[in-house]
């Protein structure tokens, strides 16, 4: 029977004193918070964006101070523990102190397979195994014993938050096909929690507003004088749908569990990149990260090409970016999306800000769109030019005709700095391949008319 992962007492070291040894296989790796790009040498700040590069630690997320390491299959109910127990026990707390009190982890690795040869379903063990393993450079181990542990935690605990972190920090030190395997073994192993909370909640989520068909104000008076944003501008659009809730992991996981079951990549964009799988991540932060366990956050780190892909599986598209600020902005050429005057309470803005989906309803639009400012930015349907409102048509605007090589970002995010980027009216863009912390994306849907 597998035992139940013990309460641990992790100790995370900011700081560590390394070997040489150690030194030359990666403590010089680093990275940027913005744009989470690794660097190898020797460089303090980034080169794309200005930011302090951060060290990515070298400590061990397995270290701990707790006595009491291990219970015995029994333990919880306060049996007493057979000989096999006790001898895995004795084994465990002999490499424990071999590992932190004095540094030797191939001795305490020794003790450690000799526990795991009576009792290898110990999920604490592995957990320790794995960090021995981190110390010993063999990222390898370290993995294969992190991903046993996991399999014995319960979906959406604590524990398996902290496991992931240590994964992540892994992975760094390992190779592409690693980083892909863990990507795409994450699919299958959220599938209960992610299932359970589509059940609870996908009517909530998939809801749609609709949007009449109206004039509406579009972008910024000279007053404000932001160029790409210029001239302000009156717009027609016909009737459509826009999702009410940016997309969840939850409903991403499942178009990612279908595309890997069914390697169906119809409703992919016609010119997306080759073998593409749409697994939202980045090199220093992929799917294996914690984030992903929440199915109720808005799914992030997911470039154009995945958006449009989504969109199209669900039966929907993306919208336009005059159908986006009309559904933040309503008719009255309104700052924000609540009105005129900036209330930071209206919206989901700081980094340790809550990021379920419609958390602040006092923020909604007039057509009941939630988080049109704040949590996520969001992609849109059209190429990107600065100069597109100078020659928009006055009707149902789709962006220009001409590849611009980049696609728009409407919506400030929870990232944002200053209060100007969180208008209705703000643009940005990105390359269709571009996956920022920042950015996700909702779906539109256009009104049918009934047949006759």
């Amino acid at each position: 029977m597998k035992s139940v992962f013990v309460t641990l007492c992790i100790v995370f070291f900011l700081s560590v004193s390394v070997t040489n040894a150690e030194i030359s296989k990666g403590t010089k790796k680093k990275s940027c918070p913005t744009c989470e790009k690794i660097y190898t040498d020797n460089s303090v700040y980034c080169p794309l964006d200005g930011g302090k590069l951060e060290r990515i630690p070298l400590s061990d997320p397995s270290v701990q101070t707790q006595r009491n390491v291990m219970e015995g299959p029994q333990g919880e109910k306060g049996e007493p523990l057979d000989d096999k127990s006790l001898q895995v026990k004795k084994y465990i707390e002999t490499a424990n102190s071999l590992r932190e009190n004095s540094g030797d982890y191939k001795g305490a690795l020794e003790f450690y397979k000799k526990a795991e040869e009576l009792n290898p379903d110990l999920a604490s063990l592995h957990w320790f195994m794995a960090g021995t393993y981190w110390k010993l450079n063999n990222h390898q181990k370290a993995l294969e014993h992190l991903e046993i542990c996991r399999s014995y935690q319960i979906p959406g605990s604590d524990q398996i938050n902290k496991i992931d972190d240590f994964v992540g920090k892994v992975l760094v030190f390992l190779e592409l096909d690693d980083k892909q395997k863990i990507a795409t073994k994450r699919i299958g192993d959220r599938k209960a929690q992610m299932e359970a909370s589509l059940k609870k909640n996908r009517e909530k989520w998939e809801e749609m507003v609709l949007v009449p068909a109206s004039d509406f104000t579009m972008g910024s008076s000279a007053e404000d004088f932001i160029q790409e944003e210029m001239p302000q501008h009156t717009v027609f659009l016909d009737t459509y749908y826009i999702d009410k809730y940016e997309v969840t992991n939850a409903q991403y996981w499942e178009f990612l569990e279908y595309i890997t079951r069914t390697d169906d990549h119809s409703k992919c964009y016609p010119g997306e990149p080759l073998n593409k799988n749409h697994i939202p991540g980045v090199p220093f932060k992929g799917y294996e990260y914690k984030y992903y366990n929440y199915p109720d956050y808005p799914v992030k780190r997911v470039d154009w090409y995945d958006a449009y892909a989504y969109a199209a599986w669900a039966g929907k598209r993306l919208p336009t970016e005059a159908e986006w600020e009309k559904a933040a902005r309503g008719t009255d050429g309104r700052r924000f999306p609540w009105g005129n005057v900036w209330e930071v309470k209206n919206c989901n803005v700081g980094p340790e800000g809550i990021l379920t989906v419609g958390s602040y309803e006092q923020g909604d639009s007039v057509y009941g769109c939630s988080d049109m400012t704040g949590s996520l930015s969001e992609w849109c349907n059209d190429w990107y030019h600065p100069s597109y409102y100078y020659e928009s048509p006055k009707k149902n605007p789709t962006g220009p005709t001409k590849k611009t090589g980049k696609r728009v970002i409407r919506g400030g995010s929870l990232y944002a700095q200053g209060v100007y980027k969180m208008r209705c009216a703000v643009r940005m863009f990105g390359e269709p391949g571009e996956r920022n912390k920042s950015v996700g994306f909702r779906c539109a849907k256009d009104v049918v008319a009934p047949s006759d």
